[in-house]
């Protein structure tokens, strides 16, 4: 986890936006959410390192929610047998959370029952999260992050040992969140009716990428990273351009050659 904490260091030594209202915890308010509920849009939350135990609703609102020294030295523990934050208000980019760590969420009841969110709850919002490590929760779905119609940023954030009974640790539905120099470790994203999905590092130019028979949008790095098939910058995943997935092509580069023969020979015998 160091190498992850590491990545975060020179961002937080950036100063505080020039005339913001600045609520400081727990020297101004005992917790996050006593701030949160004072705070006027524009506001910046700014939290002292250590270990806070509640869970948080950024009420829509339009402020930043920042740790002072980074997820290194400051925690949201959600002991309140819930989703760690929700952000459920109809938040937009205008709402941030920054440099924490999010850990001991069990998620909140919904779908059909099941709990859902463990670590970030996000429905009909969009709000902006940066440099956070989401790890320890768990759900029925979406042990780490649990997306309902919602075009998130997710900016150098990690997601790592989130247990889900059922799929992944981030769960998107009818979402399309824009993920930048993100990790996400185990059982990575689940999608169900979506559109276009950005995954890149804001270092090239998007274009489409086929994986099997999906499409996303993504670097030409990144896709040849995750074994896609790249179409080209100006290729856009609205045009359907993925060929249907065939069988025989094993490396799913889009054709059938002698190297989807070698990949079979060396994976020869019985089935482990």
């Amino acid at each position: 986890m160091q190498h992850v904490i590491l990545l975060f260091i020179m961002y937080f030594t950036v100063g505080l936006p020039d005339e913001a209202q600045v609520l400081r915890v727990p020297s101004e308010y005992e917790s996050i959410q006593a701030a949160i509920v004072a705070a006027g849009d524009g506001s910046v939350v700014l939290v002292a390192p250590g270990r806070y135990v509640e869970c948080v609703d950024l009420m829509g609102k339009g402020i930043t929610v920042r740790s002072e020294e980074g997820p290194d030295q400051t925690s949201i523990v959600g002991r309140c047998g819930g989703t760690v934050v929700c952000m459920v208000h109809g938040e937009d980019a205008s709402t941030v959370l920054e440099g924490f760590v999010i850990t001991g969420g069990v998620g909140d009841a919904g779908y059909q029952g099941h709990r859902i969110g463990g670590g970030l709850r996000i429905e009909g919002s969009s709000p902006t999260i940066r440099q956070c490590i989401v790890t320890g929760n768990t759900a029925d779905l979406g042990a780490a992050a649990y997306l309902v119609n919602s075009a998130a940023t997710f900016d150098s954030c990690w997601f790592d040992r989130n247990v889900s009974t059922y799929g992944a640790e981030v769960d998107c539905t009818a979402s399309e969140p824009r993920l930048i120099r993100c990790g996400v470790h185990d059982d990575g994203i689940a999608w169900r009716d979506v559109g276009v999905i950005s995954i890149r590092d804001d270092c090239g130019e998007a274009g489409a990428c086929c994986i099997r028979d999906a499409c996303v949008m993504a670097t030409q790095d990144a896709c040849e990273d995750a074994h896609g098939l790249w179409r080209g910058a100006d290729v856009d995943c609205a045009g359907s351009p993925c060929p249907s997935p065939c069988t025989a092509d094993v490396t799913g580069d889009g054709v059938v050659n002698m190297t989807d023969l070698l990949r079979v020979l060396d994976a020869w015998g019985a089935c482990q």
